[in-house]
């Protein structure tokens, strides 16, 4: 099945055309409303209606053009999550491109948040790897459209994450923060570490690397923290290799 236009730009394009449509529907609007939706594991109609500020029962038409276009999937009965692609549409920018220095500057500053983060016990997370693609790796480019970074956090101590992590959900709670379901509070661990490593810098597109894995490893990238991985071999050479007696007909050795 070919991918949507919105999913090829999704994982090539980082910056978004300011003037330019989605399906009919205006690109930064379109990109605003995931980016508000993004807070939530999952959400329903009201969440999006409220995040794309039309009215009651004007939401339907969006909805549809969003599942078409490849940026949402069902997550149940009138629930939906965010797919990959709309992740990487969510953080797409429309500002000017920067210059490589002041991208290598960016890049610098997100380093020592990452150190900070492995070593600041507050955090429950720690950064694991850390991958740059994208325009970076282009010694000829000079003006970039972003900084692509993506980071796989995993847990500090995992036997007392759950109980530290509900202490740190408790502690907003009492501040008032809100949490909408069980899989907000189980995550917040993670999300709250992604947030800070992200910033407030527009030029920084940060990716979960374990969710978009399978398109980074594709395409050129460069480890700077952690070990380098191999794409993974295609159904067909795996096919090959494990029946080196029963070799399939269109095996191309």
């Amino acid at each position: 099945m070919a991918e949507s236009r919105a999913q090829v730009y999704a994982k090539r394009r980082m910056r978004i055309d300011p003037k330019g449509t989605i399906a009919h529907h205006p690109a930064l609007m379109v990109r605003d409303c995931l980016r508000k939706l993004e807070a939530r594991q999952t959400w329903d109609l009201r969440d999006l209606e409220q995040a794309a500020s039309v009215k009651p029962g004007q939401g339907r038409a969006l909805l549809q053009v969003l599942t078409v276009e490849g940026l949402i999937e069902e997550a149940g009965h009138d629930t939906w999550v965010i797919t990959q692609a709309g992740q990487r549409l969510s953080s797409a920018t429309a500002a000017k491109p920067v210059a490589r220095r002041t991208a290598e500057r960016v890049l610098h500053q997100f380093l020592e948040r990452v150190d900070r983060v492995n070593r600041d016990p507050y955090f429950l997370g720690r950064v694991n790897r850390l991958t740059l693609f994208g325009s970076m790796l282009r010694a000829e480019v000079d003006l970039l459209s972003d900084l692509d970074l993506a980071v796989e956090i995993v847990p500090k101590d995992r036997e007392r994450l759950e109980q530290e992590n509900r202490q740190r959900v408790e502690e907003l709670a009492a501040a008032g923060r809100t949490f909408r379901n069980f899989l907000e509070v189980a995550h917040y661990w993670h999300r709250e570490t992604f947030r800070f490593l992200k910033g407030r810098s527009r030029v920084v597109a940060l990716a979960d690397y374990a969710a978009e894995k399978s398109f980074i490893l594709k395409v050129p990238h460069r480890t700077l923290l952690g070990d380098d991985e191999e794409p993974p071999h295609s159904v067909r050479d795996s096919e090959c290799r494990q029946k080196p007696g029963r070799r399939p007909r269109d095996c191309p050795f």
